[in-house]
């Protein structure tokens, strides 16, 4: 007889897991699931192998709908593949899926600068950046300071820009961008200091037009004649055909 509701009570046991504890359990194989199909996607878009990728994705969809990296993952592949419509769709689907997805918000804010929605761009972008676990926050606080200087607000930039430093310092296109707002409001110092910050950090590679022509605006001004003729014969050698190198052509007929 005690054998007998032994055997009924684990019958009655395993009906009860089978209604509540199965169902949990598959939710947590479901996710895990989609989440291996999402690493596998990032693999593949690693690769450039898009196809492949979005089958992943697709699946990973199916498995879990409301898989933010998902979403994200796949709003990055039809970036690529030339479809903003769906790839906006899946930002938008990713971030209201997570308020939080810090990520989610720099790649949209980053597709939305692209459009040239800067205004929109700036409200992602420093949602991102004002994620302090956010491992890119640095690349976040530089969109937002490329935002910033499309909508003319060149404190803001600046501030963004200085931000992005103080979390990585090794940024080269930041120092320029500090170097030439610098310049602008005529501190020649602090422009002259950026400047030599970003030429350490490019190296041996070579400087961009945009940045020899400030190299030969500041140089006129602080007196590097060395400086100046090697900046003068790199922008003519490297950029003949330039907007900057015709500014400066111009600039030596104005004597400015």
């Amino acid at each position: 007889m005690i054998v007998r509701v032994l055997i009924v009570s684990m019958m009655l046991f395993l009906a009860a897991c089978s209604v509540q504890d199965f169902p949990s359990e598959r939710k947590v194989n479901v996710a895990a699931g989609a989440r291996d199909r999402v690493a596998l996607a990032s693999e593949y878009l690693q690769k450039g192998e898009n196809e492949r990728a979005q089958l992943h994705l697709k699946k990973a969809l199916e498995l879990d709908p409301k898989s933010a990296e998902a979403h994200n993952l796949m709003a990055i592949l039809l970036e690529r593949e030339s479809d903003p419509k769906g790839a906006e769709k899946h930002y938008r689907k990713a971030i209201s899926l997570r308020q939080d997805y810090s990520q989610a918000h720099n790649n949209y804010g980053i597709f939305l600068y692209k459009r040239g929605e800067y205004r929109s761009a700036a409200v992602y972008l420093e949602k991102a950046a004002g994620d302090i676990g956010y491992q890119m926050r640095a690349s976040a606080f530089e969109g937002l300071g490329r935002a910033a200087l499309k909508l003319n607000d060149k404190d803001r930039a600046e501030n963004a820009f200085q931000r992005a430093l103080r979390i990585e310092g090794n940024l080269p296109t930041v120092c320029l961008e500090l170097a030439d707002l610098n310049f602008e409001k005529d501190n020649l110092a602090g422009a002259r200091a950026f400047y030599l910050r970003y030429l350490k950090l490019i190296d041996t590679q070579p400087q961009t037009a945009r940045s020899l022509w400030l190299g030969i605006r500041l140089e006129r001004r602080l007196g590097d004649r060395n400086a100046l003729s090697s900046y003068e014969l790199a922008l003519k050698k490297l950029y003949p055909d330039s907007a900057e190198y015709k500014a400066y052509v111009a600039s030596l007929g104005s004597g400015s």
